[in-house]
């Protein structure tokens, strides 16, 4: 879990001076050898980094120590706190300059460090659904070949874990218990479906990204794509993988463009999941609960066998494309098999 945010409104240092104080901090705890292999693959990979961000960077020479400093060292950027809020994409240094990450930002700073001292990170998303998804920094302990990870989140139960699961599914099952609907704000409203399989960043974006001063949209908006694949908790061994539910979406035409707006083609479902859709919209309406109950429920479910989704995921999908639109990213760039 972060930081916990102060009683009063949060004031940030200046950007020079919260570096500096994340220095002093770990100075005296990194040794000079670290610090100086650390400067030198920065060097190797073409990163301009000042010297007090390379002294918090040395200190933080295991996945142990990067969550650690996560928990205790930066407060949650909860940049969707109001319409009002600017959205945000942190680099790395940004994070260390504002001590403020919110789930993406905080996997970002996670994935560079690891990666400058070795590890060899991999990104692994968890599934939700009418729910957030979540960012989990994957990494293999070399001594015992077990996974743990790293992630930040204002939640409890849902930071990092210890190298102690012998697969990625183990370590994503354990967040299942502790992942919540934040549309009910029930600890009993589990909305863990599923998990990704293990995604190297670097591959697709290169190291540049790592000592960006600009924001990472690049990576925030097109990262996932039809290239990665998903499991459900549900699914039984040796079962195939989907796609992520808006890129099945798109690819399978279930949400297209129309004149520049992602709309819900409920024509282009399979029949069966076209009469669910219909059906759930004629028994939930806009006054009933935020999550479907009863009837309701039971038909949401019988679609998400169908689809993978859920009736509100895919209206949720082709809302939220919109956003994705305006950044100026295209369909393509997700499709990217076509």
């Amino acid at each position: 879990m972060s930081r916990p945010l102060p009683a009063g409104p949060l004031v940030l240092r200046p950007p020079a001076e919260q570096v500096r104080l994340f220095a002093d901090r770990y100075r005296a705890r990194v040794a000079p050898a670290a610090l100086a292999r650390v400067t030198s693959v920065a060097e190797e990979l073409g990163l301009v980094f000042g010297p007090e961000e390379l002294v918090v960077i040395a200190a933080l020479d295991t996945p142990d120590k990067v969550q650690e400093f996560l928990n205790q060292r930066v407060y949650y950027n909860n940049d969707h706190a109001s319409v009002e809020t600017e959205e945000t994409a942190h680099p790395p240094r940004r994070v260390l300059e504002t001590a403020l990450a919110h789930c993406f930002e905080g996997a970002m700073l996670a994935y560079a460090v690891n990666t400058l001292h070795g590890h060899e990170p991999r990104m692994v998303l968890l599934e939700a659904r009418q729910d957030s998804e979540h960012n989990v920094v994957l990494w293999r302990d070399p001594a015992t070949g077990l996974y743990g990870g790293n992630a930040h989140s204002r939640f409890p139960g849902l930071d990092g874990r210890r190298a102690q699961f012998p697969s990625v599914r183990a370590l994503a099952a354990t967040y299942v218990p502790f992942y919540y609907s934040d549309r009910t704000n029930d600890p009993q409203d589990l909305t863990l479906v599923g998990y990704s399989e293990p995604v190297d960043l670097l591959a697709k974006y290169g190291t540049a990204w790592m000592g960006a001063t600009e924001p990472l949209w690049d990576i925030y908006y097109t990262y996932v794509d039809d290239t990665w694949r998903f499991h459900f908790f549900s699914d039984a061994e040796g079962a195939p993988p989907h796609l992520y539910p808006v890129v099945r979406a798109l690819a399978a035409g279930w949400i297209r463009v129309d004149g520049g707006h992602p709309v819900v083609c409920p024509e282009a479902l399979p029949a069966a999941a076209r009469a669910l859709w219909d059906e759930f919209w004629r028994v939930f309406g806009p006054n009933d609960e935020r999550r479907p109950r009863g009837p309701a429920r039971a038909l949401e479910e019988e679609f998400a066998r169908l689809t993978g989704t859920t009736p509100i995921d895919l209206d949720d999908n082709a809302s939220d494309l919109q956003f994705f639109l305006q950044a100026g990213y295209r369909i393509e760039q997700l499709l990217t098999r076509r």
